[in-house]
């Protein structure tokens, strides 16, 4: 528009009028939206100036306030005037225009720019943003003022905080404004921001672009979309994964007996995980996933399994006490002429016994603290009428093959087998226990006694198997609970070649307990009786602690064997 025209418009309200103002009283307009320019263009348009002045038809356009001319277009035109070092400027001033015309005036001048170079998409965001934020323009008024849409306004605000690399890559063309509309429609919630923010987003795709535009000589917005669409993808599942998560759930650090218990946050912990993976695919935010669904998981199925041995545990201590209860409960403190009356009949396969000799024994030997009494009962005629006694009731417990083994001296032999033979038994023979050290006997008249005799008699016809000799030669036990006290390892052959696991055997004369213990040693059943307390408490004392060390094991059950009458006895506490 020529200098001559503008003066001759009549608009009602606003006049323009063409003045030759000094270059120092100019300034540039907020409202100038060119905030740019390369300074190629001001060097080329100052030396034109200075060889052929200045165009009067390119007039600066200017507002008046108080003193200064702001120059709201024609801002190249200014920078080149002050570079050629003129000292005054035609400009043309504009009284009685409003914000928004000046702003909608400073567009159609710079459409109109001599060297045709369009401003700075760049610049129109910042003008954009500066509307919005210091001249306090809401959208209608800027997408009035600047002739388009208000969608697009606010979408070029959008695009002005853009992280400056970006911007950057806008204003050498690299990348169009095009391109970024594509970018920016990727939304990413805040809580993903320590993993991916929007601005990182953005600026990723944008690099991509550019790297691809650099390696293949271009980038269409197309293939951009493709990227922008596979991100889209694995943002949207990623989301997804998020909200299945609970915001936190307890675990367990079992690190600790009992296991500490603490909060855990799968989201935040899928957060970070993605963080750590750097995920940007698909596969990886699945694998991702898996690592926090794993961890919940795995920290849930621990402390179950942690309970569940624990749980365990308690049963199998449960069972370690109920069994340790039934190995020993089979020895009983009290007559044996009353206790075998509770022992169901026709289950006893072997009785194995040493009872009173009738010898009205006291050791000899040295003790470390006081010498044992007399053991009760061993008076000749006090012993042998309670074997007869006791025996007699032993008869009805017997199964229909049973063994019967009886220790006693060389002396006492003919008066334990008439017995046995006078109850019914058959006697087979007996046995030869061979010690490790002879017996004190008569030091003088004697000589030093090393063996014992054992008694074998039979109800019915039951096997010796294996079958062994009817010498053994085993050392002594210490002796140190019972003067009489019969080693385990004598024992354990003689109760394995007359008995199979799980039968049950009886010593009516059990002292501290023996037999009970070869029984236990050789996986079988016993019942033993003690008439002494002090004998009593040294042979359960010794079973409890024989029980304690092989338990937990597979030793047969007495339950149902019928050994206590009809009913299995209750487990003693």
């Amino acid at each position: 528009m020529a200098v001559a025209e503008i003066q001759n418009c009549t608009d009602p309200g606003r006049e323009r009028h063409l003045v030759e103002a000094p270059v120092l009283s100019l300034a540039h307009s907020r409202f100038n939206t060119r905030k740019t320019r390369r300074p190629e263009n001001v060097q080329t348009l100052a030396e034109r100036i200075r060889r052929n002045g200045f165009e009067q038809t390119r007039a600066l356009w200017a507002v008046l306030t108080g003193n200064v001319y702001e120059v709201f277009a024609g801002g190249t035109r200014y920078e080149a005037v002050k570079l050629a070092e003129l000292e005054t400027v035609p400009v043309l001033v504009h009284s009685g225009y409003t914000d928004e015309e000046i702003a909608s005036l400073t567009d159609l001048d710079n459409e109109n720019d001599e060297y045709h170079v369009p401003v700075s998409i760049v610049d129109v965001w910042a003008e954009y943003a500066r509307l919005y934020d210091e001249e306090k323009w809401n959208l209608e008024k800027i997408a009035s003022a600047k002739g388009i849409s208000h969608p697009m306004v606010s979408y070029r605000l959008k695009l002005n905080s853009l992280p400056i690399k970006i911007k950057n890559f806008v204003t050498q063309g690299i990348l169009t404004e095009t391109h970024l509309r594509k970018i920016s429609d990727l939304k990413l919630e805040l809580h993903f921001s320590s993993w991916l923010s929007p601005d990182q987003a953005m600026l990723e795709l944008a690099e991509k672009a550019v790297y691809d535009k650099k390696k293949n000589g271009d980038k269409s917005v197309r293939a951009l979309e493709v990227d922008v669409s596979s991100w889209k993808e694995w943002i949207t599942h990623a989301e997804e994964v998020y909200s299945s998560f609970d915001d936190e759930t307890t675990l367990y650090d079992l690190s600790s007996d009992p296991p500490a218990p603490y909060i855990y946050r799968p989201k935040d912990e899928f957060v970070q995980e993605l963080a750590r993976r750097n995920a940007r695919s698909l596969s990886t935010v699945r694998e991702a996933e898996l690592a926090i669904r794993r961890q919940v998981s795995d920290g849930l199925k621990q402390y179950s399994n942690y309970l569940e041995e624990k749980s365990t545990v308690a049963a199998l201590e449960r069972e370690l006490a109920e069994k340790i209860s039934e190995l020993t409960s089979g020895f009983k403190q009290g007559n044996a002429r009353d206790l075998i009356n509770e022992v169901g009949d026709s289950t006893v396969r072997l009785v194995l016994t040493d009872p009173p000799y009738g010898m009205d024994y006291r050791s000899n030997r040295r003790w470390s603290t006081e010498a044992p009494g007399k053991i009760a009962g061993d008076g000749q005629e006090e012993a042998m009428a309670l074997i007869e006694d006791v025996f007699t009731r032993i008869i009805p417990k017997l199964q229909g093959d049973a063994h019967v083994l009886v220790f006693c001296s060389w002396r006492r032999e003919p008066d334990v087998r008439n017995i046995l033979e006078k109850i019914g038994l058959i006697v087979k023979g007996s046995l030869i226990w061979v010690k490790d050290e002879h017996s004190a006997g008569d030091v003088k008249g004697s000589f030093a006694p090393m063996h014992e005799r054992i008694v074998h008699a039979v109800k019915g016809s039951p096997e010796v198997s294996p079958r062994i000799p009817d010498v053994l030669k085993v050392a002594r036990a210490k002796r140190d609970l019972h003067p009489m006290e019969k080693p385990v390892d004598l024992l354990k052959p003689l109760i394995e070649s007359t008995t199979s696991e799980g039968d049950l055997i009886i010593d009516p004369f059990a002292g501290v307990a023996s037999t009970n213990a070869a029984a236990i040693e050789t996986k079988r059943l016993c019942i033993g009786f003690e008439l002494s307390q002090e004998y009593f408490d040294l042979g359960r004392e010794r079973l409890l602690r024989l029980a304690e060390k092989i338990c937990p094991c597979n030793y047969p059950s007495s339950a149902g064997v019928g050994v206590w009458g009809n009913e299995v006895e209750p487990v003693a506490s």
